[in-house]
């Protein structure tokens, strides 16, 4: 008794990939902008602060900082969604990845065990990226309180 096993392939969606790909080309190039522009403006932020008195030196920095902080909060909150939203689709459907779901690439669909499996596991990422983000309002909150 001989069985063949088929191996369920899911299809890469190639318009996905392509305005996906623009989309990181286009982030990785207003990064690279702001880098080369990040030196003049830290330029004009220590000339303003230089004659500036320490009370507004000090609030300059809280600023700064705060900011900082808060800088990866939206992008980390917003994967960690994404992120819990495919697993729980995944879970519901107990199939990885969910039928409807846009890949860059062919991948093997998991079913069962296995893609319950991965499916918890893309959901918990996606909550540690939330916690990750909440995690960055808190620090954010401490600067501010901390230089206040």
């Amino acid at each position: 008794m001989s069985s063949t096993l088929t191996m369920e392939i899911h299809r890469a969606d190639l318009a996905y990939r392509r305005r996906s790909l623009w989309l990181l080309l286009a982030i990785a190039a207003g990064c690279a902008l702001a880098l080369w522009q990040l030196h003049g403006w830290l330029q004009s932020v220590q000339a303003h602060v230089a004659i500036a008195d320490a009370a507004q030196a000090r609030r300059w920095l809280r600023r700064a900082l705060a900011g900082l902080a808060l800088a990866p909060t939206a992008p980390l909150w917003l994967w960690g969604r994404g992120l819990r939203r495919l697993g729980r689709t995944a879970g519901e459907q107990r199939r990885f990845p969910p039928r409807d779901w846009k890949t860059y690439r062919d991948v093997r669909v998991l079913r069962g065990d296995a893609a319950a499996t991965w499916a918890s596991r893309t959901q918990r990422a996606g909550r540690a990226a939330q916690y990750a983000a909440a995690a960055c309002v808190a620090a954010a909150l401490a600067v501010w309180v901390w230089l206040g």
